[in-house]
């Protein structure tokens, strides 16, 4: 690959830089931008996907130089300022690897941004339930006692459990997510086991554990009332607003019959916010507006902002010809061309399959979402339930350009089970950045015995 190519895939955590990295000759070209990598977050969402931080790890261990990438990395982490989020996670889990791998450097680095956090928090005086120092703490903690590293667990519990001693304002609720990696990982009687009958503030620790666990068991979903056509609208009235969980169980559980009356309630409202913010109940309908998609298109070209946006966005999963000419001469006339983009694949006949993909390997793909890439691969992925048969090269595109690594798991599955991996991806997805990915395909599609592993070694 050139370097472009190369930068480009290991963005999208895509296997083949390994196995370039594996098979090439020289390599030093890409010492450089791996040293990028190990730098910046390259997820696209970190909190669905994760970082992809052990991805990165297993490529600077193809150079042999670990200060190259050290140095720069530790300088960068001890300067990162709080606000640095998932650009934190990423540096941290990376350094969590070496450490792991026996660097004392990585170890030290790790460690010394933990007191200097720790610090930070008990200085504050107002309550941080969840400030970015204290996210970035728990973030922290969580690299650190992964590999089930059961010296970090004491120190932390011996650190954080002193913390929650001096100052009340903090509790296992403050550090939610690190206290539910200990219960999945660990489990209740390894934790037992290393934590009870230690230190006061060990203990103190323990017993949030325990008030966790009982909150954890608690907060299992219990079956609650579906909601109606009524519903929604009473919820509207009150409040002027259409709430997201209201929503999403209504486009769920609610069933067609429902659906029909809020869309008839829908047409016949005259108040044209009221009526936006009811048509929002439909947004990501998998059957689309239940009633004439005429009337939709109408609101699609309101002067009424709102009203419009939500329309179109209702649009991209109705199923019909009317929404398919309209989005043809969207794209003719160059208006709203991502939604009408999904409309036409929504609706798709093979006669546009040469538009399609003109047009979707045309958009920009980045992580600011200049163009709705992310969307309009979500709409391609939703076809499949849809009932909406798109040939490989939609999949594909999917494979090839999208920097969300679920929608790239989705694609490979589906793919698989069509019969339409080639065994360049098959090899690739071997070293996918999504653990998920290379576990489908290795339970799947298990390795020739003459075939390597680059990671082998």
């Amino acid at each position: 690959m050139t370097k472009r190519e190369f930068k480009r895939s290991m963005r999208q955590g895509l296997g083949r830089c390994i196995i370039t990295l594996s098979e090439e000759k020289s390599i030093e070209k890409y010492k450089d931008i791996v040293l990028w990598g190990c730098l910046h977050n390259l997820a696209h969402d970190p909190q669905c996907e994760g970082t992809r931080a052990s991805y990165i790890y297993e490529m600077t261990k193809f150079f042999n130089d670990e200060d190259y990438f050290l140095v720069p990395l530790i300088s960068a982490f001890e300067k990162l300022p709080h606000k640095s989020g998932w650009t934190f996670s990423h540096m941290a889990s990376i350094l969590t690897h070496f450490s792991e791998n026996g660097n004392r450097a990585a170890n030290d680095a790790l460690l010394n941004k933990f007191h200097k956090l720790l610090v930070v928090m008990k200085n504050r005086r107002s309550n941080c339930a969840y400030n970015q120092a204290c996210s970035n703490l728990e973030s922290l903690c969580v690299s650190l006692v992964s590999f089930e590293n059961e010296q970090n667990l004491r120190m932390i519990a011996e650190n954080l459990g002193k913390l929650f001693r001096t100052n009340p304002r903090y509790n296992w609720d403050t550090f939610y997510w690190l206290y539910s990696v200990l219960n999945f990982d660990y489990g209740n009687k390894h934790i037992r086991s290393l934590l009870k009958n230690q230190s006061e503030n060990i203990l103190i620790f323990y017993q949030n554990y325990l008030e966790a666990q009982q909150e954890f068991q608690n907060n299992i979903p219990k079956q609650i009332q579906v909601p109606t056509a009524a519903d929604i609208m009473e919820d509207v009235d009150s409040s002027d607003t259409l709430s997201r969980t209201l929503k999403i169980r209504f486009r769920h559980q609610a069933d067609a019959e429902e659906k029909r009356l809020l869309a008839q309630e829908i047409i016949d409202e005259t108040n044209l916010d009221k009526k936006a913010e009811l048509l929002s109940a439909f947004v990501l309908e998998e059957k689309g507006f239940p009633l004439h998609h005429g009337e939709i298109i109408r609101y699609s070209k309101s002067e009424h902002i709102r009203l419009q946006e939500i329309a179109l966005d209702v649009l991209v999963t109705c199923q019909s010809d009317e929404v398919r000419q309209y989005a043809l001469k969207l794209l003719k006339q160059r208006k709203h061309v991502d939604h009408a983009l999904q409309m036409l694949i929504c609706n798709y006949r093979p006669e546009d399959k040469h538009l399609l993909l003109t047009e979707l390997y045309c958009l920009k793909v980045d992580y600011k979402l200049t163009s709705d890439w992310h969307d309009i691969g979500l709409t391609i992925l939703r076809t499949i339930d849809q009932g909406v048969k798109l040939p490989r090269e939609f999949f594909l595109y999917i494979y090839n350009t999208t920097l969300c690594s679920f929608c790239r798991e989705s694609a490979i599955r589906h793919m698989g089970k069509h019969r339409w991996l080639t065994r360049d991806i098959i090899e690739e997805c071997r070293y996918d950045s999504n653990y998920d990915i290379s576990e489908y395909i290795n339970r799947y599609y298990p390795p020739k015995e003459t075939k390597t592993s680059p990671l082998s070694e």
